[in-house]
């Protein structure tokens, strides 16, 4: 089960056909008439819904101001035979969960077919990365894997798995969207020896100014741009 807040994101994860369980809404936001065609939306699917007050409302969320609606969606399961598209971003113990949420957010703003988890990584379904994603955990396939299950799968599909690191080959933008398993490394440590062992590359973004770095979020936007965009 995770938490879903506010009318945006609620009405995303209805869309993608979520499992909605319980809804808890406040009068002031029911009386809104976008948030009321969504309440009765929510009611025909069958999810279970409980008018609280605000200070009850505030008692179950996880940010300041839920915009008055929380809704209990079942979490969803993915597999990685779920991945139809080749193109996918890989999140190597990436552990801000507003990184997360925004790698994945990017992900399915940017044509990937799905979006891998290794082990460090952030909690995909925490409602600050839920928050971040933007709806987006609802409509691309989020899974968790080991490193060793996702070379396996790279090789069988023959998609070439590229680690995205500061000092790698600098990725030219494609013509055309290219297939690949994009790997986005911790913010401290980068792509783990793990994952470098078994890459069939090592690709980054050519720097024009002074900037040290780039924040894993934005450089993986920046990648996935290039890469799969076309």
């Amino acid at each position: 089960m995770l938490l879903v807040e506010g009318p945006a994101v609620a009405l995303d994860a209805l869309d993608a056909g979520a499992t909605v369980r319980e809804v808890l809404y406040t009068r002031v936001a029911a009386a809104d008439p976008a948030i009321h065609r969504l309440l009765d939306r929510l009611r025909a699917v069958g999810a279970e819904l409980e008018e609280v007050d605000e200070a009850q409302l505030a008692g179950f969320a996880d940010t300041v101001t839920p915009q008055g609606l929380l809704l209990v969606v079942d979490t969803p399961a993915w597999s990685l035979d779920d991945i139809v598209v080749p193109r996918i971003a890989v999140l190597d113990a990436v552990q801000d969960p507003g990184n997360v949420g925004t790698l994945i957010r990017a992900a399915d703003a940017l044509g990937a077919g799905g979006v891998v988890l290794l082990p460090g990584t952030a909690d995909p379904w925490s409602p600050k990365t839920v928050r971040a994603a933007a709806g987006a955990s609802f409509r691309i396939p989020i899974v968790e894997a080991t490193v060793p299950e996702l070379a396996d799968w790279c090789r069988a599909r023959g998609v070439p798995l590229l680690a995205a690191e500061a000092d790698g080959a600098p990725a030219p933008r494609a013509a055309d969207a290219r297939d690949g398993a994009l790997v986005f490394g911790n913010e401290g440590a980068g792509v783990s020896d793990a994952v470098l062992a078994v890459a069939d590359g090592v690709v980054g973004i050519p720097q024009r100014g002074p900037a040290d770095s780039l924040n894993v979020a934005m450089a993986g936007a920046i990648l996935m741009d290039r890469l799969f965009g076309g």
